[in-house]
This record gives structure tokens, sequence and C-alpha cells, in this order.
């Protein structure tokens, strides 16, 4: 279930140090959560469970950590699951690398990856969210009217 307490969602998450078992149920509770809010991406905070774990781009990153960032920002338009009605104009970064732990094939990699464009506005929409900070930090909220 998504939580939409800012309280909770402006916390900085911890490292995972869970097991497979717990990350499997956490990647599937946040999938489904993902998949029934129509989202492109979902951090484990945004179903209340502060740890430093994010899907984005059909991928699983656990642990991220931003290598490096293009000079260049680029102006998007954002919204997020958990700041229903709200889009945000925001500036990222072109691109982006992260390293990251994954599972692939059921075996534990550490993996370090540039991601360009929108690919690189999710991740960083994501990891943003393991440090507390939502898109209205980012730039100029608009508010749908309701």
């Amino acid at each position: 279930m998504l939580i939409f307490d800012k309280k909770i969602l402006r916390k900085k998450s911890l490292p995972w140090k869970g097991t497979d078992e717990e990350l499997e149920k956490l990647v599937d509770d946040m999938g489904e959560t993902m998949e029934e809010n129509k989202g492109i991406g979902i951090s484990a905070i945004q179903i209340g469970v502060p740890v430093r774990v994010f899907l984005a781009e059909y991928k699983l990153f656990v642990n991220p950590q931003i290598v490096s960032r293009s000079p260049y920002v680029k102006k998007h338009w954002e919204s997020c699951l958990s700041c229903p009605g709200v889009t945000v104009r925001t500036k990222r970064h072109h691109k982006v690398t992260l390293r990251y732990d994954t599972v692939e094939e059921g075996k534990w990699v550490n993996k370090e990856e540039t991601f360009k464009d929108w690919s690189a506005v999710v991740v960083q929409h994501e990891f943003d969210h393991l440090n507390g900070f939502l898109i209205e930090d980012r730039g100029k909220a608009y508010h749908a009217n309701n």
C-alpha cells in the first residue's frame, strides 16, 4: 500500500541488510503497488519500508550510489505516486551513473551503469526518495484542481 505521510517519506532510508527472502517479499510488494498505481518506478519508503531499495527501468536497485552526474541539466515534468494530483517542473542531470547491487538469475551482482535522458530522470527521482526528498523539493509544484 502506498504511503502518503510526508513524515515517513522524508526519512532517510537505511542500507538494505535483509535476507534474500525478505528482499523477494519487499520487491513483490513494491512491484504490485507500482503496477496497481500505474507507476514507472517505486522506492521501498513509498510502501513504508525505509531501506535503500527501488525499482525503475525494469531493474532492481539495492543500496545504490551516484558515481557521477553530467553537468548538463534539463527541465522535465514529473509526477509521483506519493504526491497525487501534483506535477512539478524539475531540473535533472541529463546523464547519471549509479553503482548498485541487484539480483540476476538468482545471484547477487554489483553493477555500474549510466542512464541518460528519461531513464536518468526516473532513477534520479527514485534515488531522491532514498534521501527523503520529494518532487516538490525539486521545482515548482502545480496542483490539480479537485
